[in-house]
């Protein structure tokens, strides 16, 4: 991971306002996006600069609060997808404990939050259902469009 955030969070309760506007947080009570953020570090990483590699080992899922991340095959350099504000990626690994599939590249500036799946899954098993849930559709999605851009072939 690269730099972390050295600011702790501060004006939680703002934070916390901001983040239910992204799809991600917007099934979470303010309660359970605290618990949320108690698996996260806040963490930076400037243009161009890699997030994670494919084939690496995924222990951290990450939602983007700032910036741009682009989604990309190691070996082609095709970009799968460029992610915005409020949109979350990385998620396979931490589900499937495989290697993760791609790569994640800082298009520009980037602010993400960081979740240590696994201790989420773990250690606050009743938001396992609506994290699983909210994961789970967002895979059934990515899937949807990958069969329409094979349909086109």
């Amino acid at each position: 991971m690269s730099k972390k955030s050295s600011n702790p969070i501060e004006n939680k309760e703002k934070i916390i306002e901001d983040l239910t506007k992204y799809a991600f947080f917007s099934s979470f009570t303010f309660e359970e996006i605290s618990l949320l953020l108690y698996c996260a570090e806040r963490v930076t990483f400037g243009k161009d600069e890699i997030i994670f590699k494919e084939g690496d080992i995924g222990k951290y899922f990450y939602a983007v609060l700032s910036g741009q991340v682009a989604i990309r095959k190691e070996k082609s350099g095709k970009i799968l997808a460029t992610l915005n504000p409020g949109e979350v990626f990385g998620e396979m690994s931490v589900l499937d404990s495989q290697s993760r599939s791609a790569t994640a590249v800082a298009v520009k500036d980037t602010e993400l939050f960081a979740f240590d799946g696994r201790r989420l899954l773990e250690d606050f098993p009743h938001l396992s259902i609506k994290l699983l849930t909210f994961l789970s559709r967002e895979l059934c999605k990515r899937l949807r469009d990958a069969d329409l851009v094979i349909d086109r072939f």
